[in-house]
């Protein structure tokens, strides 16, 4: 007894409780020094190329940027997929990283391969963006509004309070949103160029000649280097008046300022932000990945309680998700003490406080405990960590009462108290020990989930790893040593309630549990086929739709905002969309009046770009999108559900024909499409029609809404095809293209930095000059050698100018206004959401695949149609499952079957598994809510409670065999439940005691726990069902086999 660790820490409390205390202070001081986010940073998987090649249309974008980059990155090592589209004005082609690829290693590969494209890009685009995408951890946002300043004026506002929130040692990214990028537009008299014989190019060419800081060398003198250069680089609109562009023989010098009119402003594009009405700019800071929000965000509240903004300008807090970690983690702190509280109330009944209070402080220091090596793992605390620490609970729960019923039971035997505890621990070393293991292996798979909202899973092998390590140092070093004592803390009236409870739970054992074994061990078919029944009833009320099965509840994950994307077509006024906005935002104020105020806090609209940033088309400002934010009251002011209140809005909102798509977001985490098809077809005409069809039958479907493709018309074209004359003028397409350029969409200059803005300085005519068709047709095209090149002293030869209506035609078209590839071929994209209360979108994707998806391909020959969105995300992730379970399967199996030597029962140990998952179903079918992926977490924490448990019966039912071979195998069997009994019984209760506050939460961050939840009770009183009467069945059939 005096030998090994056990013994030693069990005679030594001393070493015991210096081990406690290295856990505790070690937990705290290591806790309190945690980054406090939301959620775990979010790995994308791809690499994004972007090209920004302004005034392109998307077909040039697509010839000319595209496809280059397509043939040099598809079929790079690593990469599943590409996903390429053209946009006027920027190509963005998203390169997707397989399961397994290293993601370093491609995103060098994709620089590498864009670097070798010859002559990339064209001369009419900027310079590739390469980057790794991931999710921006947002701590806050805040509005600056006003409903007096001007546009500069609010953003001069915005701009200091920037600056200020960069100045403190937290903040390191603050974006502006919502407002225009500024820019110093030269717009050029045309009557003044032609007085002096001018093009746009002579001006651009005499600016960039006078704009500069140039270094010419170093003079090296006796008294040391001398550096020469100059210095004048202009960095504001005024100082480009004098410049001069012509300087004549007589001295006269003709300047910029004469022939332009120079404005310091802001980009030539419509972009209006407004929180409840007022004009506004949003402030957004966002945190690196192992920033705390949480003392971000006190800093950032702190240092605004003493900032003085402008007057007449408001400074507001417009989403803050420091707050909303702050929340969650007070919540769980809050449930976690109750679970707690009645951990111990539970357990302090049926045995001594001494081993009680032990066994219930052994939980929380197994969690506290694991906080010391966070760190080494760059682990924070967010929801994904402590979600696994939940998943956790019943894991160590079981191995506290396992271990404390065992020594329990020892002293009850008659064995003094040291030796109780070191016999009664070392009896559960082997099962607990195997257990924790095979538990490890189980959560490995979890390390390669990708898709992007189930990435909380990614932590969950780090915490289960850390937390039951902790857990078996503390069930086999400290708890021994603190149940060694042989004093009793009880004392009447609790240890009379304790003696009659444990009489009771003996009475029920050896009374009714006890004699329902043997008569289902000689019954031997009777509990193996009662469970395949439950099993089979679990997978009818799912196949029967019963207990709907969703991907990610969306009702759990609702935000504390609805934000609406309304799409025009593209080409729309800038008004219209406003207008349309505005619409949005009356109809949101209406729900409030419905809810008589409850509801609605307050509505943003941005009408000119999106506030999201789950789409490319919110990068270039665009006038046919707007974005409509409705901030929502919290719980318990709000009466009405997220879901509830998008619905009155939606219907407030009514015919929505108008918009080309709208979509609607009310989750806190990143979203894909519930419903969503990639449909491929080499001819357009084809795919155009085969597109029609399927969003025809999607909106006939009750409960579909949001529907979209991406075959949108954009903007009018005209293309341009010279003429006779044209072509004996000695005029090219290329060339009459760079002057039409210059003309109207504006020629670069130079870009200059002044302060955190960087802002190009562009030549162009006036925008009233831009926005006539007469000026078009009118405008003067400069024929070869009359004036491009010429020197500047004198005026070209008369006749160098001719109307572009007489050496080209103009012809009208439209095209797509956005073009999408996918690893090279033109695809369709057609996506949807399903309301919940009417259908899932998997039973919405079903419906489709066995009716619409058929004909489509009987009716368009070559048409290949693939899922989309969060379809094909669960497809991938289902087949990384298949290649990973099966392996730890067989390692799990190895590992069991050596512990227990057969071959059988391992199998036997797992059965449990299905069994939980039946009442998992069941408990859902009760309380009503839908089967989740939420969901399938709390079957897989309840596993490892089970595993566990058979594991412990079964190695006791060896012992007995072992220590008396002649008895039989059913009495054997009914022993090993007999003396398992009250620690199953209590595992069972207390980890439903300690999960059962979550049941009540009010909390909507918490919300998302409520299906683990139910997965984790319904589980476990089915478990109770297979330790008790199921195992011995079918270790009595194994044992029959064997023999």
């Amino acid at each position: 007894m005096k030998n090994g660790l056990i013994a030693y820490f069990a005679g030594n409390p001393v070493a015991a409780n210096l081990l406690m205390l290295f856990f505790i202070v070690g937990g705290l001081i290591a806790g309190s020094n945690l980054p406090v986010q939301n959620f775990p940073e979010i790995d994308l998987r791809s690499v994004t190329v972007s090209v920004k090649s302004p005034g392109s249309s998307p077909r040039e974008v697509r010839e000319d940027i595209v496809r280059r980059l397509e043939e040099n990155v598809i079929g790079l090592p690593g990469v599943e997929r590409v996903v390429a589209a053209a946009y006027e004005g920027l190509a963005q082609v998203t390169v997707e990283l397989a399961t397994f690829a290293d993601a370093a290693a491609v995103l060098d590969d994709v620089k590498n391969a864009v670097d070798r494209i010859e002559n990339f890009p064209p001369v009419s685009a900027e310079q590739p963006e390469i980057e790794y995408s991931r999710v921006e951890i947002e701590v806050l946002t805040l509005s600056v509004s006003s409903a007096s300043a001007t546009e500069n004026e609010l953003r001069l506002a915005a701009q200091a309070l920037r600056e200020g929130l960069l100045e403190l040692p937290s903040v390191s990214q603050v974006t502006l949103l919502g407002t225009r990028d500024r820019e110093i537009s030269i717009e050029l008299s045309e009557v003044e160029l032609r007085r002096n014989g001018l093009s746009i190019n002579q001006i651009t060419d005499a600016i960039r000649r006078a704009s500069l800081n140039l270094t010419f060398g170093e003079l090296r003198t006796d008294a040391g280097g001398l550096v020469l250069h100059t210095v004048s680089k202009r960095q504001f609109g005024d100082e480009f008046e004098d410049i001069p562009v012509i300087t004549r023989l007589d001295g006269s010098i003709l300047t910029v300022g004469e022939v332009a009119e120079i404005r310091d402003g802001f980009v030539d594009e419509d972009i209006i932000t407004r929180v409840d009405g007022d004009p506004a700019i949003l402030v957004r800071v966002d945190a690196t990945g192992q920033q705390s929000i949480v003392t971000m965000g006190e800093d950032i509240r702190s240092w605004l309680s003493s900032y003085q903004p402008p007057p007449n300008v408001e400074i507001g807090i417009w989403s803050d998700r420091a707050g909303d970690a702050v929340d969650t983690i007070s919540s769980i702190v809050g449930n976690a003490v109750v679970g707690t509280i009645l951990v111990l109330l539970c357990l302090v009944v049926f045995f001594d406080l001494r081993v009680a209070t032990w066994v219930t402080l052994g939980i929380p220091l197994s969690f506290l405990g694991s906080l010391i090596f966070f760190g080494m793992s760059d682990l924070t605390l967010n929801l994904g960590t402590i979600f696994a620490f939940f998943l956790m609970v019943g894991i160590v729960v079981d191995d506290a009462v396992v271990v404390g019923d065992s020594i329990a039971a020892e002293r009850e035997g008659g064995k003094e108290a040291l030796e109780a505890a070191v016999s009664g621990a070392r009896a559960m070393v082997g099962p607990i020990t195997i257990g924790a293991v095979t538990t490890m292996l189980a959560f490995i798979p979890l390390l390669f989930i990708t898709p992007p909202r189930l990435q909380i899973v990614n932590v969950f092998p780090y915490v289960a790893f850390f937390v039951l390590t902790v857990s078996l140092i503390e069930a086999f070093f400290i708890l021994p040593a603190h149940l060694s004592h042989p004093g009793r803390w009880s004392r009447p009236p609790l240890s009379d309630i304790q003696h009659r409870a444990h009489v009771r739970l003996q009475t029920l054992r050896d009374m009714v549990v006890v004699p329902a074994v043997s008569w289902s061990i000689r019954h031997l078919w009777f509990a193996p086929v009662l469970g395949t029944l439950l099993v089979l009833f679990a997978l009818l009320l799912l196949r029967a739709n019963v207990v709907r099965v969703v991907y990610f509840d969306e009702v759990l994950n609702a935000s504390e905002n609805i934000q609406a994307d309304l799409t025009l077509p593209v080409g729309t006024p800038f008004e219209v969309t406003l207008a349309a906005a505005e619409r949005f935002s009356d109809a949101a104020l209406a729900v409030n009046d419905q809810s008589e105020g409850t509801s609605v806090e307050a509505v943003s609209i941005m009408a000119g770009n999106l506030l999201s940033r789950r789409t490319a088309e919110a990068g270039p400002n665009r006038s046919h999108l707007a974005s409509v934010v409705v901030h929502l009251n919290e719980r318990p002011i709000r009466r009405t559900s997220v879901l509830g209140v998008t619905r009155q809005w939606r219907e407030n909102i009514g015919d929505v024909s108008y918009l080309q798509g709208v979509a609607y977001y009310t989750q806190r985490t990143q979203s894909e499409s519930g419903v969503a098809y990639a449909l491929k077809h080499d001819d357009l005409d084809s795919l155009r029609a085969a597109t029609n069809e399927l969003t025809a039958s999607m909106a006939s479907m009750p409960g579909m809404y949001g529907i979209s493709d991406n075959l949108v018309l954009g903007k009018r074209q005209f293309e341009i095809e010279l003429t006779p004359t044209g072509k004996a003028a000695g005029l090219t397409p290329a060339g009459i293209g760079v002057q039409l350029r210059a003309s109207f969409h504006g020629a670069e200059v130079q870009r200059i930095q002044r302060g955190h803005d960087e802002i190009k300085v562009m030549v162009r005519y006036p925008r009233e000059r831009r926005q006539s068709m007469r000026e078009l047709a009118s405008e003067r095209i400069h024929r070869p050698g009359t004036g491009e090149n010429r020197a500047s002293e004198a005026p070209p030869a008369s006749g160098g100018e001719v109307p572009l209506s007489t050496v080209a035609d103009l012809s009208e078209r439209r095209e797509l206004a956005t073009l999408v590839s996918i690893d090279g071929q033109q695809t369709a994209l057609v996506s949807a959401e399903a309301d919940p209360a009417l259908l899932t979108p998997l039973q919405a994707r079903r419906q489709i695949n066995e009716s619409v998806v058929p004909e489509l391909l009987e009716r368009y020959r070559n048409l290949r149609i693939q899922p989309h969105g969060s379809a094909r995300t669960e497809g991938n992730l289902l087949g990384t499952l298949a290649v990973l379970v099966p392996l730890l399967l067989i390692a799990m199996y190895v590992l069991i079957a050596a512990f227990l030597r057969s071959y059988w029962k391992p199998v036997i140990a797992v059965v449990g598994i299905p069994i939980a998952f039946s009442g998992a179903v069941v408990s859902h079918w009760i309380l009503g809510w839908d089967f989740s992926a939420m969901s399938l977490f709390g079957v897989i924490g309840v596993a490892g409670v089970i595993v566990n448990d058979a594991l412990v019966l079964m190695d006791r039912y060896n012992v007995l065999r072992r220590e008396s071979s002649m008895l039989p195998a059913i009495a054997a069997a009914s022993a090993a439940t007999r003396h398992r009994f009250r620690a199953v019984f209590l595992t069972s209760l207390t980890t439903i005691l300690a999960l059962a506050p979550l049941l009540y939460v009010r909390s909507e961050e918490l919300m998302i726990l409520v299906p683990f939840v139910v997965s984790m009770l319904g589980g476990l009183v089915f478990s109770g069902f297979f330790i008790l009467y199921l195992l011995p069945s079918l270790v009595m059939i194994a044992e029959a086999r064997a023999e």
